[in-house]
């Protein structure tokens, strides 16, 4: 049975109701809660090398979260006591340098910093003439410079999804339009009495992300709009040849192609497909060419493996995540559009009540709003304003370019050790491997037995908190991914993580004979 508030009358409170300090009395009291979370914060940052990585939630956290919710309030103090106490100590570990997980992002202390400044501003950024919308404007344009692509639009989005997303949505209605169909006003279904218009399809390897199949579905093109290709030779690159082939066949049999997806930075293994060929093949084929740049677009800012990206600056459109490499807390994605005009048609749509005015606030109207699917959006791009002014764009570059000779150490300590096996080339910043016990053991030829135990090893190692990969499957093989994306992480880190995986292969292989 669901409980209600009250709601007589009787429950109504005698005063006007705010939700802020009534005296100067509370004033003070809420400004020292805040300096006090916010010591906690820099000193439970500044102590993460010496905690665990990741520990599960103990029992009295578990019941608190199952507690139905509160009627009357316990106040602030003893709130931020439970966040303290049941919370901080026990989320996924993404910001500790011995994370190397699913290509998550750490943050930073002035990101933070900036969020606490962008919930206090609180603006709204469907547009409006106002500084955070000039502000996050700028931030887009700065990104579309540095990726080649100068004069593009842009809009700041939750996450690699919605980035990649939006693009298509973008490409679906430029290509159709060049072909005289209205995808807005008509959608991609015929009604009674129309000309059925061609499926509308799109082309991608078997390494792009899953997003891919999401968007299919949203856009109401169904899955089977996304044309798989097969990769080429490495099995982790897109195979050029063949997307063309499938082009040609599908257009033979009455289908649409529209839009080819490049890769920068595949999400298994870091590989970048050929995108100058994807782009001249776009090119002849008069397709949108996007690219999924979701954590490698941003090796562009490194002179160490910005040729990796290249082509990348021919792209009609492309999503990147600043959450990733860019250390940016979450959320924090972005998608840029080469052409701003065709980007604004495919989403504008104002109404009576966001009518612009030649003046005062909507001056200029609701730029963001016209330019993708939320009215209502957060300042997102004031932590990246911050860091960017703090530390300039060169700093991130020397990130990505550490973490790039850290990921080559790594490979370096792999290859060289007996017990360990490297699945795939690590061309970036990931890399795949497993254990395999010394020795020609009649037990680890068994079908699976390898993988049994790499499980337990990963498993065990992120129980224990000692460093967190995650893990995919290579070929058939299970294999211990590490997505290195960490600005905190030390030499000294990855040679910790190198020598728990062995020293744990060891102890269970050994276990698993007794």
């Amino acid at each position: 049975m669901i409980s209600h508030p009250p709601s007589s009358t009787d429950a109504l409170p005698p005063e006007r109701a705010t939700f802020d300090p009534v005296s100067n009395a509370e004033w003070e009291t809420l400004r020292a809660l805040g300096h006090r979370m916010l010591d906690d914060l820099m000193d439970a940052q500044r102590a993460l090398p010496e905690t665990p990585v990741w520990q599960p939630v103990p029992a009295p956290g578990a019941a608190l979260f199952a507690q139905p919710g509160p009627t009357s309030g316990i106040g602030a103090s003893e709130a931020y006591e439970q966040f303290r106490t049941h919370v901080l100590p026990y989320g996924l570990g993404n910001w500790h340098p011995r994370f190397f997980g699913w290509v998550q992002g750490n943050g930073t202390p002035l990101a933070m910093l900036a969020d606490m400044l962008a919930s206090g501003m609180n603006p709204h950024l469907g547009g409006f003439n106002h500084a955070p919308a000039m502000l996050e404007r700028q931030v887009i344009a700065w990104f579309a410079e540095w990726f080649g692509l100068p004069g593009a639009s842009g809009l700041f989005v939750t996450g690699g999804t919605m980035a990649n997303v939006h693009a298509l949505a973008c490409a679906r209605v430029t290509v159709a339009s060049r072909l005289g169909r209205d995808v807005r006003q008509h959608g991609v279904q015929s009604w009674p009495g129309e000309s059925p218009m061609a499926p509308m399809v799109f082309y991608g390897s078997r390494e792009t992300h899953g997003w891919a199949h999401k968007a299919a579905e949203w856009l109401g093109l169904g899955d089977r709009a996304f044309r798989q290709v097969p990769t080429s030779g490495d099995g982790f690159t897109v195979d050029v040849a063949a997307v063309g082939a499938m082009i040609e066949a599908d257009r033979a049999a009455g289908l649409l192609p529209f839009c080819v997806i490049g890769t920068a930075g595949t999400v298994n293994t870091g590989a970048t497909d050929d995108l100058p060929a994807l782009a001249d093949l776009c090119a002849r084929e008069s397709m949108w060419f996007h690219v999924d740049g979701a954590f490698g677009a941003l090796a562009a800012l490194s002179p160490l493996v910005r040729d990796q990206v290249k082509g990348m600056e021919r792209a009609d459109s492309l999503a990147f995540d600043l959450h990733k490499w860019g250390s940016m807390p979450f959320e924090c994605a972005c998608v840029v559009v080469r052409d701003a005009t065709a980007h604004h048609a495919a989403f504008a749509n104002t109404a009576s009540y966001l009518t612009p005015s030649s003046r005062g606030p909507t001056a200029g109207g609701m730029y963001f709003n016209e330019r993708g699917l939320d009215l209502t959006r957060g300042f997102k791009a004031l932590k990246v304003w911050m860091q960017l002014q703090a530390d300039g764009v060169e700093h991130f570059g020397r990130v990505i370019t550490q973490n790039v000779l850290q990921v080559r150490d790594l490979v370096q300590r792999i290859d060289a050790h007996p017990e360990l096996e490297r699945l795939a080339p690590a061309p970036l910043n990931i890399v795949c491997f497993r254990y395999r016990p010394a020795g020609d053991s009649e037990q680890w030829s068994r079908p699976g037995a390898i993988d049994a135990l790499n499980r337990e090893l990963l498993a065990t190692l992120q129980e224990r908190g000692t460093a967190l990969p995650s893990s995919t499957t290579i070929g058939d093989q299970f294999a211990i991914r590490v997505a290195h994306v960490n600005h905190r992480t030390t030499d000294a880190d990855i040679a910790t993580l190198v020598d728990a995986i062995v020293a744990l292969g060891r102890e269970l292989s050994h276990a698993s004979q007794t």
